[in-house]
């Protein structure tokens, strides 16, 4: 049997939805469920109009719970939002344009969310301010709607001018939901408190939400399982009932929960942490036929939580069972039979009782809600033998559970199970599975996963001979001669620059966010990241720079000051706090006054290194810039930043206009946009801030009584006529640091102001231990923050450090060797030894290699990289012969 194209996709498209049909979209037991949504136009303003927006949960048993709904859509026009009421915009967006009152929100796409209980009442309209969270409206039709009021503007000022938003989108608190296109309807009609009179909206229109499981996930959020007093076997969840994609992130029952961080924290996507378990479902519910009487049958249900990032405060139970309506008692929840549809007159739903059992909690001692019930028998229809003790659906929260197979079911002794498996379900399957195959070339399928199976080998693909040039070919020797010739010069000179391989995006950027306009000018917050992983900024602290592109002044400075007011002889009434060209600003010291601080500032221009404290490692101030642009397009940015850090060092990059900052709000639920950012970036060289090092090591160990000590004049012999030695008179009073940092050292032999010693303590049979010992020479510098950087074969297996802390340079894996096997280390190789150490972000001057402490009767290796003595010889040898 032939198939062409058309037919094949024709009888594909059948049998799918023949598979698929029970998964569908509409739901049997609800199917006019929907969440409407009604906005009323309540009166007009100059440039727009107040609006109510109602949202209203016409769904039996699916409620919308925390975090709450978030609803968006698209407006017409170029339509601005005023002000709210009741709820927020989550993000500001670009307001730059607006000078004097700037609107709520600007961006053409907002999203909206609940403002939380407890809000200030001239925020509150009636049916605001639940943190989002709907009731369904079979389980409390009174808390199933939500309301908010906007003022609208640049829009139209009547029904014929105003145009209907679109792209209507609602998260319930996730996906799911598809909403259809705002419609007009007959406008509102409102009662008075008294009843007594009737308002009508101006205008109004409805968009109407569906829910759709499929859309949320592929897979179920639950599951359930059966047991019964016939029969000692219980049919248990089915393996992976909810999917396995979560079993590499669960946590074992017996596992110390308190060790892990953020366990109890809800994540903003809603993103579950599972106990583990074999069918890897947040929520379980098992059905147990308890008892079995001549007029009646008792059943238990009890609902396990699994997810320890979810307290289920509000929660439906939905089973479908042939004997539901014959239901007498139940004891525990609350019962609501599905009546509005009594053409199924088998379904109804359970919910938790107020205040008694209505919070099912997270995983733990209080993890499950039970419940038992009492149903009278219906003798003509019920019999176990046919499995009616079993409920044929259950619904936990509007989504559908995954069922065990009806062949596990618990059946009567002697029963044989019987196979449930619909046959054209089955024939579907095989059909379109044999349809498929017909249709495939099993060349294609060879090839697929040979090549996805083979990362790290290239197979010829069947273009091989078509469009491809050998490498000889597709250059010439000359031009190979060019490419190797600027590879081995960065061969050479790859230890020389400023690049730092344990740190190569290290950087301070310098942000300036525009947060309003003035009548001249704007006012700016400017914000110092320390990016770098090991680098501080320590005391005297920064000093910050630049040059105006126009006649602009300061006005005013919180956070910070300028070190120089200028010239500022023409001004007659108002004075500026500084009229330089080029101002030089520093931090201000802690214990400054409250007025005169904001957040990250006054703390004497000290900022932490990012891989030690990010909390630490930001500074910032504001400034109130005047005779500057007052919009985007008359502003213009500030240029030749220079950076102290204290001293010397760091280059900084031109200002460049980057998508304006966004900001959160305290509860994390709104987001305001700056109206106009631009960042600067300034990279560190320490060649820049001395050709000298800072800092030297030395070395001693166990296995050797020779201690390698730092070179001699390791940091340069410049300040030898100016040193102190240990035992002078003259110590007293020398404490006193210097703003340039120009330092004071004891007379050494290496005259640096640090000196790092590593000592190779112990070697045991499965570990070893090293002692490092810091000293400091400087007379005119506390070290109140430091770091200390190695690079070391070895440290990937650190178990415990002593005395300091510790962090791994983690983002940066690729560097990672280790000369280790089988728990040995090989010290004739001079494995003990760093081969690199950093303090406060400058490298140490490490000893010759072949000085290294060695094991008795080791001959001295020379260690120079092969690429660093083959690279010259190399080149000269290319350059002779080509």
């Amino acid at each position: 049997m032939e198939f062409n194209g058309v037919a094949y996709s024709i009888v594909s498209a059948v049998f799918f939805s023949m598979v698929l049909s029970p998964a569908v979209a509409y739901d049997p037991l609800d199917p006019n469920g929907n969440i409407t949504i009604k906005w009323d136009v309540m009166s007009w303003t100059p440039d727009g109009y107040v609006a109510v927006v109602t949202m209203s949960n016409f769904q039996m048993y699916r409620q919308i719970m925390s975090p709450g709904w978030t609803l968006g859509w698209t407006w017409a026009k170029k339509e601005v939002i005023w002000s709210m009421v009741g709820a927020q915009a989550t993000e500001q967006g670009d307001c730059s344009k607006f000078k004097g009152n700037i609107p709520h929100c600007c961006k053409r796409n907002p999203t909206v969310v609940d403002l939380l209980p407890g809000v200030p009442y001239n925020q509150q309209i009636a049916n605001c301010c639940k943190g989002g969270v709907v009731a369904s409206w079979g389980q409390d039709s009174s808390a199933a709607v939500s309301s908010f009021q906007l003022t609208v503007g640049l829009s139209g000022t009547s029904n014929k001018t105003v145009r209907l938003p679109k792209n209507f989108t609602l998260l319930g608190p996730g996906p799911g939901y598809t909403c259809g296109q705002a419609i007009t309807v007959p406008s509102s009609i409102f009662l008075s408190s008294d009843g007594r009179r009737q308002t009508q909206a101006l205008m109004t229109w409805n968009v109407t939400c569906t829910y759709s499981q499929m859309v949320v996930s592929k897979y179920p959020s639950c599951c359930v399982s059966f047991s019964s007093f016939y029969n000692s076997t219980i049919t248990p969840c089915t393996s992976c009932a909810c999917g396995c994609q979560n079993k590499n992130n669960c946590i074992m029952s017996d596992t110390k929960i308190e060790s892990v961080v953020g366990l109890h924290t809800p994540t903003e996507d809603n993103m579950p942490l599972l106990q583990c378990t074999q069918h890897n479902c947040p929520i379980r519910v098992h059905w147990h036929v308890k008892v079995n009487y001549q007029e009646y049958w008792r059943v238990k249900i009890t609902i396990t939580n699994f997810n320890y990032r979810m307290n289920y405060t509000q929660w439906t139970l939905v089973a479908q069972h042939p004997n539901l309506n014959n239901i007498t008692q139940v004891f525990s929840f609350a019962y609501k039979p599905l009546i509005p549809y009594t053409s199924i007159n088998d379904s109804g739903m359970f919910y938790g009782i107020k205040f008694y059992n209505d919070v099912l909690m997270e995983d733990g001692p209080d993890g499950n809600v039970q419940s038992e019930m009492i149903l009278q028998k219906d003798k003509n229809t019920f019999t176990l033998k046919e499995g009616w003790a079993f409920p044929q659906r259950i619904y936990f929260n509007g989504d559908e559970c995954m069922m065990p197979l009806p062949d596990s079911y618990p059946l009567l002794a002697g029963s044989a199970p019987a196979n449930q498996i619909a046959l054209s379900t089955l024939a579907s399957l095989v059909l379109l599975i044999l349809l498929a195959f017909q249709a495939f070339d099993p060349g294609e399928l060879i090839f697929v996963m040979e090549f996805n199976n083979s990362a790290n080998r290239v197979h010829h693909t069947p273009f091989e001979g078509k469009d491809r040039c050998q490498w000889q070919d597709c250059y010439s020797f000359r031009e190979l001669k060019h490419i190797f010739s600027v590879v081995i010069f960065f061969m050479m000179v790859s230890h020389a620059i400023a690049y730092d391989p344990l740190d190569p995006t290290g950087n301070i950027t310098i942000k300036w966010d525009v947060v309003s306009w003035t009548p001249d000018g704007y006012v700016a917050l400017v914000t110092m990241n320390n990016f770098q992983m090991y680098r501080h900024i320590m005391t005297p602290g920064w000093t910050l720079s630049w040059s105006w592109a126009k006649k602009e002044v300061i006005w005013s400075m919180v956070g910070a000051q300028t070190t120089e007011q200028g010239d500022c002889s023409k001004f007659k009434a108002n004075i500026p706090h500084c009229c330089k060209k080029t101002p030089v600003v520093v931090d201000l010291l802690p214990g400054v006054p409250y007025n005169q601080q904001i957040a990250n500032c006054c703390k004497a221009g000290v900022v932490a290194a990012w891989g030690q404290d990010p909390a630490g490692s930001v500074s910032s101030f504001q400034v109130s810039v005047g005779q500057a642009g007052t919009s985007n397009k008359t502003v213009k940015l500030p240029k030749n930043f220079t950076l102290l850090g204290p001293g010397l060092g760091y280059t900084c990059g031109p200002a460049k206009i980057v998508p304006s900052t966004i900001y959160l709000t305290p509860d994390h639920r709104r987001k305001t946009q700056a109206m106009m950012t631009w960042n600067v970036t300034c990279t560190y060289s320490q060649f820049l801030a001395s050709k000298n090092p800072t800092c030297c090591v030395s070395f001693s160990t166990f296995y050797n009584d020779t201690m390698t000590p730092c070179p001699s004049c390791a940091c340069g012999c410049r300040n030898k006529n100016m040193c102190i030695s240990s035992d002078s008179k003259k110590l007293k009073g020398l404490n006193n640091p210097k703003r340039d940092n120009t330092p004071l050292l004891q007379c050494t032999h290496h005259m640096c102001p640090i000196r790092v010693h590593w000592h190779v303590k112990l070697n045991y049979k499965d570990y070893w231990r090293v002692k490092i010992a810091i000293t400091n020479f400087n007379y005119r510098m506390n070290y109140t923050q430091w770091t200390l950087v190695a690079q070391h074969p070895n440290l990937n297996n650190v178990t415990q450090v002593f005395s300091f802390d510790y962090k791994p340079l983690v983002p940066y894996e690729s560097i990672s060797a280790s000369s280790e096997e089988q728990g040995h280390i090989y010290f004739q190789a001079g494995v003990g030894i760093p081969s690199k150490v950093y303090f406060n972000g400058d490298e140490c001057k490490l000893p010759p290699p072949d000085t290294y402490p060695f094991l008795p009767n080791s001959a001295h290796a020379n260690p120079f990289a092969f690429w660093t003595m083959a690279a010259p010889l190399l080149l000269m040898i290319l350059y002779t012969i080509w």
